[in-house]
């Protein structure tokens, strides 16, 4: 008992694996339209969530996934891009 299970579920963050991709104009327009806040997410909006999850402060706080996405599941994210 008092194992806690949650999960940081973060969208396109700006590091070097979606550079490639995101390099590209026409893709990169295309997820930064999905996004409400309307940039892409820093490593340091993933690193505050896992510390906000990890806090004592929410210690009731188990069985959930916090999106780190600027909104992208709110207009329904998905990939559509051929």
């Amino acid at each position: 008992m008092g194992v806690r299970v949650t999960s940081v579920a973060p969208t396109f963050i700006e590091t070097p694996t979606p550079k490639p991709m995101l390099d590209d104009p026409r893709l990169s327009a295309e997820v930064l339209a999905k996004i409400p806040m309307g940039k892409l997410g820093q490593t340091t909006d993933v690193a505050e969530a896992v510390l906000f999850l990890a806090s004592k402060r929410y210690a009731m706080t188990t069985g959930t996934s916090l999106k780190v996405g600027g909104g992208w599941w709110v207009v329904g994210g998905g990939w559509t891009a051929q």
